[in-house]
């Protein structure tokens, strides 16, 4: 099977109830040419619905980039665990996700980026969530609003209180993703992505990693595809599709 396809092509494999993870921040690396296929997806076949998106950092803004915009469709988006949302200033409109949100249409969390992030290398290594004392006593703490942004998060607790070691820390279970979604700029017929173009990694590999290690799909929004160097070693071992 050819690794380049078209971004349509790329989401049609994405499954109902998927957890899908996507690299971005804001519209810097915002793969928002598949966002979009995924959103128009839905749009013309009602599939796939029910899934989690998992998002560090915000995937668009307010300035012209949809990003997760495109997905806030009413039964396509289940949950959304993200450490940042896309913003700007209070002159525009609400974006689609924040009217989802606020009318307490989809679960939606607020997770500390760095939580978010370990959680894909917990997962990857397949060890048993994230151990942390970040965001003790405020917002991300159980005792308080455990990272929920709504009524429908908040009966769904993702964080809890532990024991551990004599101490008291704050434990966010894995959630494995099925597929990943990033942003880079050349492609090889091997797998092998590179950012030369990218303003930043953002976290692709750790994500990519954590998808691959658990059997999933990993699908690059690329700008050019180049010949393997044949004495070059995959990077991840991604079984990724390259969409353009």
């Amino acid at each position: 099977m050819s690794k380049l396809v078209t971004a349509a092509e790329a989401v049609s494999r994405i499954g109902d109830g998927a957890v899908v993870t996507v690299s971005s921040s804001s519209a810097l690396g915002c793969p928002d040419l598949v966002l979009k296929a995924l959103g128009d997806r839905f749009r013309a076949e009602g599939h796939p619905r029910g899934i989690t998106t998992l998002h560090p950092i915000a995937a668009g803004d307010m300035y012209g980039v949809a990003g997760m915009d495109h997905l806030a469709q009413d039964g396509l988006l289940a949950r959304v665990l993200a450490g940042s949302y896309p913003s700007g200033p209070s002159s525009l409109p609400m974006p689609g996700i924040w009217q989802m949100i606020v009318g307490d249409r989809l679960a939606a969390w607020n997770v500390p980026s760095g939580i978010l992030f370990d959680m894909h290398r917990e997962a990857a290594a397949r060890r048993p969530g994230v151990l942390t004392k970040v965001g003790m006593e405020t917002f991300v703490d159980p005792t308080r609003e455990g990272c929920a942004m709504n009524a429908t998060a908040a009966a769904a607790p993702i964080v809890k209180r532990v024991e551990f070691g004599g101490e008291t820390w704050l434990h966010f279970p894995n959630i494995i993703p099925d597929v990943c979604i990033l942003r880079a700029t050349t492609a090889d017929e091997r797998g092998n992505l590179t950012y030369e173009h990218e303003g930043a990694y953002l976290g692709g590999l750790e994500q990519a990693i954590c998808v691959r290690n658990h059997g999933g799909l990993v699908i690059a929004q690329v700008k050019r595809v180049t010949v393997a160097d044949p004495c070059a070693r995959m990077t991840c071992g991604c079984r990724a599709i390259w969409s353009i």
